[in-house]
């Protein structure tokens, strides 16, 4: 178990004062790779073989979000590998202890160059195997629905990583950005599965399409083709 302790900065906040998903997602990215480096298999360790980590999917389930000046402290663990799948759980509490916001996700290793997976990245290396009594089960995959396009965004060069794409963060800003100020004074999110399909690159446009009903699932394309799905439930404030 690895965590690391935070404090909400006015730049994170949205307007109803609380941490925007999005740099929630950062945060428990950063501390995922300190994790990661502690145990011997972060990005600079895999790119001695030319691979690097993808995330492939996120559940994530809000009680309710930190807000502006709170402290709160991230915990983050490994699970057990499901073949060449690599589980990865996060909580979120509050200075009290209570939990906040629980997560969980789903990895795999990647070629560099090629973007295919590597079954066995670790063959010198023993992951270890923990758990925690309040362990997110792990994301499924999202079926798709009706959807109406909703609108169209374009990619910023701001957006891309060191892996040369969008950064999985962003993604919830795409997702949650096609609602206005007002939905959100009456809604907030409750839980949000989001499985990455394609990873995207810039320049791009994406186009967002939308059910439109509660659970919400919402479909990124580019060229036409898939490149994320999100499963959104909102609960009233």
């Amino acid at each position: 178990m690895y965590k690391e302790k935070f404090v909400v900065q006015k730049d994170e906040v949205d307007s109803s004062g609380e941490i925007k998903i999005s740099k929630l997602m950062w945060h428990m990215q950063n501390v995922a790779e300190e994790h990661a480096i502690k145990l011997k298999i972060d990005r600079d360790v895999l790119m001695k073989d030319n691979n690097i980590w993808v995330v492939v999917r996120y559940d994530m389930k809000i009680n309710r979000l930190p807000k502006l000046k709170e402290k709160y402290v991230i915990t983050t663990h490994p699970g057990e590998t499901k073949g060449f799948m690599f589980p990865r759980f996060f909580q979120v509490y509050d200075k009290h202890g209570n939990l906040l916001v629980n997560i969980s996700s789903t990895w795999v290793v990647v070629n560099f160059d090629t973007r295919r997976i590597i079954l066995r990245p670790f063959k010198d290396v023993s992951l270890p195997v923990e758990k925690d009594i309040n362990d997110l089960e792990l994301p499924t995959k999202i079926n798709e629905e009706a959807t109406n396009l909703v609108c169209k965004r374009l990619t910023k060069e701001s957006e891309l990583d060191i892996n040369i794409h969008v950064n999985n963060t962003f993604y919830y800003d795409y997702v949650l950005s096609i609602h206005d100020e007002a939905f959100y004074q009456e809604n907030r999110v409750s839980r949000i599965l989001l499985n990455y399909e394609k990873e995207i690159t810039h320049p791009s446009e994406i186009e967002i399409y939308s059910s439109k009903t509660n659970p919400e699932v919402i479909i990124g394309k580019v060229n036409g083709n898939p490149s994320f799905l999100a499963k959104v439930e909102f609960t009233k404030r």
